[in-house]
């Protein structure tokens, strides 16, 4: 198997790890390929509180609301013989409207950190406060032309999860900032047929208030070609240019998966307190991987 698909999986996590709708306990899901683990990860979401401090101008549909998200997830079974990757992930809503997206992870054994400000106005360009990487020395270069307005992982699937909560759709595009690289996320309602987690297949698809029970929507990722940090990189340069890569030979990022399949499709089931994601499909080059919940 591919060794590089393997090492690039446990950035998998980062993005995932914003998906939890409004819980204050943790759903663990374990992600398999073929039926063998890969990983596990737990989602934690505290409910969300009106903030009359936050900035009235937010950017990328912002949600009004002050949030605290975070998730925890490892690398098992099979890959964690080529990725060894534990982490702790969390994006906060700052009342000085600021929100502060952190890392905390062990790659290898070797302990990494990512601490990162988006002024959550119109305009905003983030600010990296801490960076500690084992592959990376310095942290990508904000440029204030290309970085205006990004915004962190989490805060794109929590969003996401707003959306769903106001509208029941999840139509939108964001562009991001992880510290390591800048990419664009799509993400789009889909017709939903089989529903991903068997245990929905049987369940009435309306609810009482005749608002969807079950959505599903298509997450794709698009990563820029000048992803090439100011620091010392242990990997081959990328061309130093705004265009987003759609040729395959562009290096995948953080994405596990080919270039022309930078695709996943979750399923979120709607709860008392707003809807939760139920399933997820991750496209890869050896085949889909599933996420279910632990057992």
């Amino acid at each position: 198997m591919n060794q590089r698909f393997w090492l690039r999986l446990g950035f998998l996590f980062a993005l995932l790890s914003g998906l939890s709708a409004h819980a204050q306990d943790g759903d663990q899901f374990i992600f398999r390929l073929h039926g063998a683990a890969l990983g596990d990860v737990t989602f934690f979401n505290t409910i969300p509180v009106t903030s009359s401090d936050q900035a009235s101008s937010t950017i990328q549909g912002a949600s009004t609301q002050s949030n605290a998200l975070w998730a925890s997830g490892q690398t098992r079974g099979m890959v964690y013989w080529f990725k060894r990757y534990k982490a702790t992930f969390r994006s906060d809503t700052q009342p000085d409207g600021i929100q502060s997206y952190q890392v905390i992870a062990v790659d290898a054994g070797i302990a990494e950190r990512r601490h990162i400000q988006f002024p959550l106005v119109q305009g905003g360009i983030p600010t990296v406060i801490e960076f500690s990487d084992r592959t990376q020395a310095q942290p990508l270069l904000i440029d204030p032309t290309l970085d205006r307005d990004r915004i962190d992982p989490l805060s794109v699937l929590q969003n996401l999860i707003n959306q769903l909560n106001q509208e029941a759709t999840c139509d939108a595009v964001y562009r991001v900032y992880d510290g390591k690289r800048r990419y664009t996320v799509s993400t789009q309602k889909t017709p939903i047929g089989q529903p991903l987690n068997e245990a929905l297949i049987d369940e009435d698809p309306l609810t009482t208030q005749n608002a969807p029970r079950t959505i599903q929507c298509q997450v794709s990722l698009q990563t820029a070609t000048n992803n090439q940090s100011s620091g010392t990189r242990l990997e081959r340069p990328k061309p130093a240019t705004d265009t987003l890569s759609t040729e395959a030979r562009q290096p995948t990022g953080f994405w596990p998966f080919k270039q022309q399949e930078q695709t996943m499709t979750i399923d979120f089931k709607r709860h008392a307190g707003g809807y939760r994601f139920a399933g997820f499909d991750i496209n890869s080059p050896f085949g889909k991987i599933k996420g279910r919940p632990a057992p």
